[in-house]
């Protein structure tokens, strides 16, 4: 003889599994060749953006493609986006620069002789999303553009 409901589990209801402390992961897949400008000198870069997001990135091997990488981040639903923000932000810089001096400033680093630094508005900063403060590679304000060439 059986009692009802003894020994039955119930999972909570999505509502309770969605809130507070959900954990999610993303992948984004890029060119091999920007792996490096992600990373930063001594992984500067990625650990800037585990620092300021708090999300885990990891770079890895592409699945079926060995002219990419992935780009594995895991956190919070708000960690990724700012994450996936600083990365595409890091991406674009380093796709805006050629050449081998190009690739160091994906951080502002390296910012003399012939470059474009601060030659562009930051986008990211008129949108009040930019996390490279005054490290960043492009303008914050009319008043820090600079002129492009030498």
């Amino acid at each position: 003889m059986s009692r009802g409901g003894m020994g039955r589990y119930e999972p909570p209801p999505p509502a309770m599994a969605a809130g507070f402390g959900a954990s999610a992961t993303a992948k984004i897949s890029i060119n091999a060749s920007l792996a490096g400008a992600i990373i930063g000198k001594n992984g500067v870069n990625s650990k800037q953006i585990c620092r300021l997001t708090g999300a885990k990135l990891s770079i890895r091997d592409h699945e079926s493609d060995p002219s990419l990488r992935n780009i594995e981040l895991e956190g919070s639903f708000e960690q990724i986006q700012q994450a996936s923000a600083m990365v595409r932000e890091l991406i674009g810089n380093a796709g805006s620069s050629s050449g081998p001096a190009g690739r160091n400033n994906a951080m502002g680093h390296h910012h003399h002789g012939r470059s474009n630094f601060k030659t562009k508005l930051c986008d990211n900063f008129t949108k009040g999303t930019c996390t490279f403060g005054e490290r960043c590679h492009f303008a914050h304000g009319a008043d820090e553009l600079h002129k492009s060439g030498p």
